[in-house]
């Protein structure tokens, strides 16, 4: 049986100041690194890792470190699992997005991509990649793997969506939140979806 944790970065910089974060490599605000040490408590007592596995922008990458540091455990970083390649939006404060490069009437077809950036096919062909690379390495472990995965809201949506085998037209979002928790589980052809956004860790004390 393979148990994926999927688990958001905490909060960051653009996120307290109204901007677009894509490819953005902004940092984890003073908050989002305790909200990542409250993570890593509460991860710690109920988990051990096998591998952990982390977007190398610097919010998904301090948060890993921060949970690392718990899990004796080192952090595979992974280009893959980087966040929605969002092209001119990036660093942009979002009303400042709005006024330069405004979406076209109903929105961008799954198809069509921000100018310099990704389409949302692109965006889920990246999931899929990692996704399947990552369960094809697993094959012919005998034992439970537990693997943490840590990454940014768009692209857990996407592994959502690739791990349920979902249509690549689909319009279902994932919610998650600062360090929000998810836990997906493979038992044989079977797939379930454990909790999705668990996020009691941040009503505790450090």
């Amino acid at each position: 049986m393979t148990e994926l944790i999927v688990v958001r970065h905490g909060q960051s910089v653009a996120d307290i100041e109204g901007r677009h974060e894509g490819r953005a490599d902004f940092p984890l605000t003073d908050l989002g690194r305790q909200q990542a040490e409250k993570l890593s408590e509460w991860l710690k007592k109920k988990y051990s890792f096998d591998m952990i596995i982390a977007s190398p922008l610097k919010r998904a990458r301090e948060t890993a470190e921060i949970i690392s540091s718990k899990m004796n455990r080192s952090v595979i970083l992974n280009d893959n699992l980087m966040e929605w390649n969002n092209g001119v939006l990036a660093g942009l404060l979002r009303e400042e997005a709005r006024s330069k490069y405004p979406e076209p009437e109903g929105g961008r077809k799954y198809f069509q991509s921000v100018e310099k950036g990704e389409s949302l096919i692109e965006f889920r062909g990246r999931a899929e990649h990692f996704l399947a690379s990552l369960l094809h390495s697993l094959k012919g472990v005998e034992d439970k793997a537990t693997i943490c995965i840590v990454a940014h809201g768009g692209i857990i949506t996407m592994l959502y969506r690739s791990f349920l085998n979902l249509p690549i037209d689909t319009n279902l979002w994932l919610a998650s939140g600062d360090t929000g928790v998810h836990l997906w589980r493979i038992d044989g052809d079977r797939k379930v979806i454990v909790f999705s956004n668990k996020q009691e860790h941040l009503s505790t004390n450090v």
